[in-house]
């Protein structure tokens, strides 16, 4: 604790000094708003002219505060008539004391930067003055009080974040967070919530926070760059719509994924009935995209192509998500898939698909892939070159068909295909590819169908026996 002497006065035949503990000073302030006057805690020592303690006991004091290091006006003074000294040290309380001048002790007594203490003791002799001592910082935090009441007008280097008027304290309410409800929230629709979202960036990005419920969608759900749409879990919240086109696109589709932009935690169902329905559409996207937890599914009696998710010309990732496609009929001509991947510009975009299930086929039984219907499929591809990671894909139809280019490469995963005539494992044509390392395969009897040569198995197994099955890079012999 710093100890700095305040000065030295004879008064008669003692000598004060005043030694001021100015590390020891605290505020204590009233409640916001209130009556109550501030209160600051103020320490000293009391010596004779040998420097020794004064004698133990209650003495008399006065303190004032004036604008002026000498002279000047005072603006506030009380008195305290008994103040206990042990040892040569003191402690009160200013603003406890019988105030004669500008009570209460407050926000008003420190309106101006300059302001001094003046401390008067009688130790008996009479009334001994010390000189006056600067106050600094600790007792200018009464000013908070003020700073309660003032308008945003009269402030200045005020944040961004700040400066529209919101009141954010408490966290009743974020920057760029948008929270959709049943009620309650800021909006009732989740398309209505992505339309405020206004210039989102880098710099500038979006959580739009879907309440538990079912939100039921006539328009796109367009998800832009660097919005998040996130749900309170799949099954939890459920945005559904009822969206068919009669070629695969977003006019098809529950939700538009673009780039950067990403989507968790929720059900997105689609229950069209006619031509092609889409659950989650994406095009042109890189991995930054991303969807995680996800129960993409559509579900509508009827119709000729069904997709979970199908990705045009498009990268993004899917993590720990469930895709299911049924309903579409027409054996061996309508698609249930539950991942359809294109490419119609150039190259072969390579998504990636983990810790995922992707099943395709009549609803009943898909877990086991019996699929009467014929229409199932795992993956569906052209052009395109997805690796999948650790998952189970079920196809009731295949369980993966490559058709013209592209290279799909599965690890460690499951691929299984129903018992059904015409139900094949994999199918190549053209010059496509499908390679599946350290995975299990469950086929009964129909293994490959395609004119293509490009299957390629490295240490798979067999999903019911768990016998190792053949190492190869050709149809004939892959997989066996």
């Amino acid at each position: 604790m710093n100890r700095k002497v305040m000065s030295i006065i004879g008064v008669g035949l003692v000598c004060l000094a005043l030694i001021v503990m100015t590390g020891g000073q605290r505020l204590l302030a009233g409640p916001a708003g209130g009556s109550v006057p501030g209160l600051i805690s103020y320490q000293g020592f009391l010596a004779d002219g040998s420097g020794d303690p004064v004698a133990d006991g209650s003495y008399p004091m006065t303190f004032a505060i004036y604008d002026a290091a000498s002279g000047g006006t005072l603006i506030w003074q009380e008195s305290q008539s008994s103040v206990a000294v042990g040892g040569g040290y003191f402690s009160v309380m200013l603003g406890s004391g019988s105030c004669t001048t500008g009570c209460p002790l407050g926000a008003d007594t420190f309106s101006s930067a300059t302001r001094y203490l003046q401390t008067s003791v009688d130790t008996g002799s009479g009334l001994t003055t010390f000189p006056r001592q600067q106050l600094a910082t600790a007792p200018y935090a009464l000013q908070s009080e003020q700073a309660q009441s003032a308008p945003w007008s009269g402030l200045t280097g005020v944040p961004a974040g700040f400066a529209d008027g919101i009141d954010d304290v408490g966290g009743a309410q974020y920057e760029n967070v948008i929270t959709v409800a049943k009620s309650g929230g800021d909006y009732t629709s989740v398309v209505d919530a992505l339309a405020a979202v206004s210039n989102p960036g880098p710099d500038n990005r979006y959580l739009v926070r879907v309440m538990p419920g079912v939100y039921t969608e006539s328009s796109l759900v367009t998800i832009e760059a660097y919005v998040h749409v996130r749900g309170s879990g799949p099954n939890a919240t459920v945005i559904t719509a009822n969206r068919t086109s009669a070629a695969p696109s977003n006019a098809a589709a529950t939700v538009d994924l673009l780039e950067n932009g990403r989507l968790s935690d929720l059900t997105i169902e689609n229950t069209g009935a006619s031509q092609i329905s889409i659950a989650v559409y994406s095009a042109q996207t890189t991995r930054d995209t991303v969807v995680d937890n996800v129960v993409a599914e559509v579900t509508g009696s009827g119709g000729v192509g069904h997709f979970a998710a199908y990705w045009n010309d498009a990268e993004a990732i899917i993590r720990s998500s469930t895709l299911f496609a049924g309903g579409a009929t027409g054996f061996g001509t309508a698609v249930n898939a539950a991942f359809g991947s294109v490419n119609i510009s150039s190259g072969f975009p390579q998504a990636l698909i983990e810790n995922s299930i992707l099943m395709g086929g009549a609803a009943s039984s898909l877990e086991n892939c019996n699929d009467p219907s014929g229409t199932g499929f795992g993956l569906q591809l052209s052009n395109s070159s997805p690796m999948v990671r650790n998952s189970y894909i079920c196809g009731g139809h295949r369980g993966i068909a490559v058709y013209t280019n592209g290279h799909a490469q599965i690890q460690n995963s499951s691929i299984k295909v129903s018992s059904t005539g015409s139900a094949f494992l994999f199918e190549i044509t053209a010059s496509g590819s499908i390679s599946v390392a350290n995975s299990g395969v469950s086929y009964i009897g129909n293994k490959f169908t395609g004119a293509g040569t490009g299957l390629r198995c490295v240490h798979a197994y067999d999903l019911g026996t768990y016998q190792p099955k053949s190492d190869g890079t050709s149809s004939a012999v892959a997989c066996n």
